[in-house]
């Protein structure tokens, strides 16, 4: 079965500051043809930051969209042309204060596929050391750490509920039980 869609035409109706959004025509598999709205996005790169005693570092932050305080792991967006690794390594140290010995790829996440082309990349550090935070001017959040089974158990069970935070959590499980051995 043929699934692609043929961008027949394509028109920029938003430039924002980090996301732009677009109005497109498209020729569907069966000849007919279907607008298609999305917004697209920079990117980004998110961490499971893990200390020598097992916490995981989080933090809390107010996500303007739902109005409310979200816990997830630190993550930012890419600058243009920025290396998804070389991102997080910056995040990681802005917004908790940290830097890592070892560093692990946890593959990308599509988080949102039925409105934008987002990917996030995804990572694993350990060996951490800390040392100052550097927030941006318009960026406020507390970082706190829980031991990463606590933080799991809040995944699974939906206090956390984040979908970069909870796909890292369970693919960095995945990776430190597979060289567990388990």
């Amino acid at each position: 079965m043929e699934l692609s869609e043929k961008t027949l035409s394509s028109s920029q109706v938003f430039d924002g500051r980090l996301l732009k959004v677009y109005l497109d025509q498209v020729g569907l598999a069966n000849g007919d043809a279907a607008v298609r709205e999305f917004v697209h996005h920079p990117g980004g790169a998110a961490v499971v930051a893990l200390d020598g005693d097992g916490n995981v570092y989080l933090e809390r932050q107010f996500r303007y969209p739902y109005h409310k305080v979200v816990t997830e792991i630190p993550a930012g967006k890419l600058e243009p042309g920025e290396d998804p690794f070389d991102a997080i390594r910056r995040e990681l140290k802005e917004e908790i204060g940290a830097e890592a010995e070892r560093w692990d790829a946890l593959g990308h996440i599509m988080p949102t596929v039925g409105y934008t082309d987002e990917m996030l990349y995804l990572f694993l550090a350990r060996g951490l050391t800390f040392g100052e935070r550097h927030l941006d001017r318009d960026e406020f959040l507390e970082p706190f750490k829980l031991p990463f089974g606590e933080a799991l158990s809040q995944a699974a069970d939906g206090r956390i509920n984040d979908a970069k935070t909870l796909a890292a959590l369970f693919r960095a499980d995945r990776l430190m039980k597979a060289e567990a051995g388990e």
